[in-house]
């Protein structure tokens, strides 16, 4: 039996082709909906609320005052050491200037319940994020280029597309700031 020989021409393609089986991995960070909106979306219709209702909260929800403690109870340094033990000083300016940023625009939400289980909400991805995606590469020695593109790939990208409308308006600097915020607060840890 002779080879067949099979040929294409334009031929328009839109989306993937293969010769065999295409296996795409989708992920939905804070999209996971419960009855059509996730977690996130409903604090949102909260927060509208509380605005238009000009409700003021005086008190700092568990979660919130968790991250707003220092973590270590035995010494507290300040950030210049903290990333100085990490080999990162040469952030420091960056770190300082981003982490006040966000304090600051957290003490302006601070009357909110609900913005402030936003912000529980976000530092507790932060945090998580960085405890198990980036620390243990940290303890590996990897270079601080590899750790950066780790921060940008599993905190920046993920809590940018988690914030969704982004009536808070947190931008890529603010969430740095959360980092270094909980680097202040011994939360995170460089070394």
């Amino acid at each position: 039996m002779g080879k067949k020989e099979i040929s294409q021409s334009n031929n328009d393609v839109e989306g993937d082709l293969a010769g065999n089986d295409i296996n795409k991995q989708t992920y939905n960070i804070g999209r996971a909906s419960i009855g059509g909106k996730s977690q996130l979306e409903k604090l949102y219709e909260r927060l509208e609320k509380e605005r238009e209702n000009s409700t003021v909260f005086s008190e700092i929800v568990d979660e919130l005052l968790h991250f707003k403690n220092n973590a270590d109870e035995t010494e507290f340094i300040g950030l210049e050491k903290k990333l100085e033990n990490g080999n990162r000083t040469s952030y420091l300016n960056f770190a300082e200037k981003s982490k006040e940023k966000f304090a600051k625009k957290l003490l302006r939400n601070e009357h909110s319940e609900t913005a402030q289980h936003i912000y529980a909400f976000l530092l507790a991805k932060v945090y998580s994020s960085f405890e198990f995606d980036v620390a243990p590469r940290i303890k590996e020695n990897h270079p601080e280029i590899f750790i950066n593109e780790l921060v940008k790939q599993f905190i920046i990208n993920p809590l940018e597309e988690i914030l969704g409308e982004n009536l808070l308006r947190i931008y890529d600097d603010e969430i740095n700031g959360m980092i270094y915020f909980l680097t202040g607060n011994c939360h995170i840890k460089w070394d």
